[in-house]
């Protein structure tokens, strides 16, 4: 049973956040938008960090009813099927969650897979604010490829350092001047056979997909960098729950090929083994960083 509004307002813990978490995702994947409504605030805020193809592109939505106003606009366009969640992570007032969902185009019945991830923090036992990721999932990854096994779950492994230390690594990870984080920090706190996800259609992204080896992704960052300058702005927010951490930050590219140039959100989220990390997934606006090479 949900706790009432006095004592969510006192006592919301983790496990009652990720049940809300289920409960936002099934019931907008069912479409029962009044149910939606009612575990968010009436002037929740939704920023929208990349494009819904079809539909529309990255914005901001304030409010419930413009929520409401969102979801009918999709499901005009696309009826939602199924989905699954990968991962919850949960840290004081803030969760992430990462999933998976299939979403069937109405006028082809086309059914399409998408990989998402939702940022979302609480105040007085609702969502105020949520920041949303969604691209193509790339055919070649497996579908199980990023779910934990069931005794990962029950049992996960030591993260082999502390809370603040990841946000630390994080932090310098993320914040580099040119040409993409330190090569050096990258052997030093990866592990050599991590496993890295970029999300997104191959056909588009030619790195996309699921990859393995630290110089694998090495490669991709490298291939990125001769595409794209980089800079990032800022580090939003970082996540971490036992020997998994999440973040979303904002950064500006531009093309190297037409001089375009924009700002774009992009989200990580690592997984630790006794000290190094052995799983990176990202998302990208990729959509809009298409749009500046044309």
């Amino acid at each position: 049973m949900m706790p009432d509004e006095k004592s969510r307002a006192i006592s919301l813990g983790a496990p009652d956040i990720r049940f809300i978490v289920a409960e936002l995702l099934e019931s907008r994947m069912r479409r029962q938008y009044d149910r939606f409504l009612s575990l968010v605030d009436p002037a929740v805020v939704l920023h929208c960090h990349s494009w819904r193809e079809g539909v529309l592109g990255p914005s901001v939505w304030s409010g419930a009813e413009a929520l409401r106003t969102l979801f009918i606009r999709t499901d005009e366009n696309y009826l939602p099927c199924e989905h699954e969640i990968l991962d919850v992570i949960v840290d004081g007032d803030s969760a992430a969650v990462r999933w998976r969902g299939d979403w069937r185009r109405h006028g082809t019945g086309r059914v399409y897979t998408n990989d998402a991830a939702h940022f979302l923090r609480w105040e007085n036992g609702r969502v105020v604010e949520l920041h949303e990721f969604f691209d193509a999932h790339c055919p070649s990854t497996p579908n199980c490829a990023c779910t934990p096994g069931f005794e990962a779950i029950l049992t996960p492994r030591p993260a082999g350092v502390s809370a603040d230390e990841m946000r630390r690594r994080a932090r310098l990870l993320l914040d580099f001047e040119a040409g993409g984080p330190d090569a050096a920090l990258l052997h030093k706190w990866f592990s050599p056979d991590v496993i890295c996800e970029f999300t997104g259609d191959r056909l588009r992204t030619p790195y996309a997909g699921r990859h393995a080896g630290l110089e694998t992704l090495l490669g991709i960052i490298r291939a990125i960098h001769v595409e794209f300058e980089q800079r990032p702005l800022a580090i939003s927010d970082i996540l971490v729950e036992d020997e998994r951490a999440a973040c979303w930050r904002h950064v500006e590219w531009r093309h190297r090929g037409t001089g375009r140039s924009g700002v774009s959100e992009l989200a990580e989220f690592v997984r630790f083994d006794n000290g190094l990390i052995t799983e990176l997934i990202e998302f990208r606006d990729t959509v809009s960083l298409l749009r500046m090479q044309d």
